[in-house]
């Protein structure tokens, strides 16, 4: 992921979260990124502990459901680029994830991404909550979570 791009985006209002494991991640309302381990500041508006639902989607990342860009929809006719609004879905389309473009901009192209898929049991349906995306393995490190991304809502 991008993470000097998402910096500069947030300017001084983003939230730095300390995981359980030292690890520090940036967040907006909508994306966390894992702050590389050779950055040493950054501005911010507040330090906090990393929340329960994010540690978990981290944590659990091994439950997650490859998917793919499915669609790129303007929701506005008369819409600029920056509406755009992409669409990843799973296999057989199944479940989606909705990202704004901002965010989009954000995953490199040699960054994994896959869905956190939260399933009702009593219902027996599921949903698409958030894309995952991770650095790929190479020989000296593990497939490791960098980011996360929350849906969006948009006008179909």
């Amino acid at each position: 992921m991008k993470f000097q791009k998402f910096v500069k985006a947030l300017g001084s209002d983003g939230i730095v979260y300390n995981r359980k494991n030292g690890e520090r991640w940036l967040a907006s309302d909508r994306v966390f990124m894992k702050i590389p381990e050779d950055i040493h500041s950054v501005t911010c508006a507040d330090i906090t502990d990393m929340p329960d639902f994010a540690e978990n989607i981290i944590n659990y990342d091994s439950f997650t459901d490859p998917c793919e860009l499915h669609a790129a929809v303007m929701p506005y006719a008369d819409g600029v680029i920056k509406d755009c609004v992409r669409i990843y879905a799973t296999e057989g389309e199944q479940n989606k994830v909705a990202i704004d473009n901002n965010s989009y901009a954000l995953i490199e192209r040699k960054d994994i991404v896959e869905m956190f898929v939260k399933y009702n049991a009593e219902e027996e349906i599921s949903e698409g909550k958030a894309l995952v995306i991770k650095r790929p393995a190479n020989l000296s490190s593990d497939e490791e979570v960098i980011g996360l991304i929350f849906s969006t809502d948009y006008e179909k």
